[in-house]
């Protein structure tokens, strides 16, 4: 198992297209977390009835709302870069043909599929590392030209958000990752991948809000429990001017074990399906 893990990290860390989609995610990140809520203050400092307005946008991008700003940007944004993350990863293996070769190899079916679930993980859990670093770094510097002083959230609230991140990206990854072991393609995967993530679950989100049967059924979905559990932990709610994707929240219990079992279910059944049937 553990030489199964070394050698998808390997091949994982070695893709262009892996760093490629970490690092558009994170000046995506970067832009509409700290760079668009900025040019905006900047555009409202100079009219005076606006200072309000422009006060708030400044509080919102400094080091002290790192947490909030951060896991904010997940549910909707992150969650759907993510799940091309999972589905490169998987998919690839399908489109140039490595998986026959492996699979007649010593190492067993689910051990190597397992072993790429595992280092999608490390991987998400990098993306959110390098992402709350870079919002650290900016955050940081826009307090410095603004004169304010450099008061970061509690270690504990941090690491929460990292964690909550974590999950959420975790559980998009999986729904990649399964959806390339469903389709053997990485162009289908993502295509599904968007539609139900974007799409579809955010058709039945609204359709919640006037349909009371719905309500039960959207707390099981994937894009509303990442919302609910960033709600949980301080993002504001889109309906409250916060970010999109965001929604309120009672607690983080229901949305975190949601996200989990998300993560459970959709590995589970990726590597099952890679074991049962044939590989061609």
């Amino acid at each position: 198992m553990i030489a199964s893990v070394r050698a998808a990290w390997f091949a994982d860390r070695k893709r262009p297209a892996v760093w490629t989609v970490t690092l558009t995610w994170i000046v995506l990140a970067l832009a509409f977390g700290v760079g668009v809520p900025y040019l905006v203050h900047l555009a409202l400092a100079g009219d005076p009835k606006q200072a309000a307005s422009a006060a708030s946008l400044l509080d919102a991008v400094l080091p002290g709302q790192l947490v909030t700003t951060g896991i904010g940007l997940f549910p909707l944004f992150g969650g759907a870069i993510v799940v091309i993350l999972g589905a490169l990863v998987v998919g690839n293996e399908y489109r140039w043909g490595t998986l026959n070769l492996i699979f007649t190899q010593r190492p067993r079916r689910a051990q190597v599929l397992a072993g790429h679930a595992v280092a999608l993980c490390a991987l998400t859990l990098l993306l959110v590392a390098l992402t709350f670093a870079a919002l650290a770094g900016v955050t940081a510097l826009l307090a410095l030209i603004e004169g304010r002083g450099l008061r970061w959230p509690a270690t504990s609230d941090l690491a929460g958000a990292v964690g909550a991140a974590w999950l959420i990206c975790g559980a998009h990854a999986s729904v990649g990752y399964f959806l390339a072991i469903v389709f053997r393609s990485t162009a289908t995967a993502i295509a599904v991948g968007l539609v139900w993530t974007l799409v579809l679950e955010n058709a039945i989100s609204g359709l919640a809000l006037v349909l009371s049967p719905l309500e039960m059924v959207q707390k099981l979905l994937l894009a509303p429990s990442s919302g609910a559990l960033a709600g949980a932990l301080g993002a504001r709610s889109q309906f409250d001017g916060g970010t999109p994707g965001v929604i309120e929240s009672s607690g983080a219990g229901l949305p975190a074990a949601v996200l989990a079992g998300y993560v459970v279910l959709m590995f589970g059944l990726g590597i099952w399906l890679a074991v049962r049937r044939d590989v061609s």
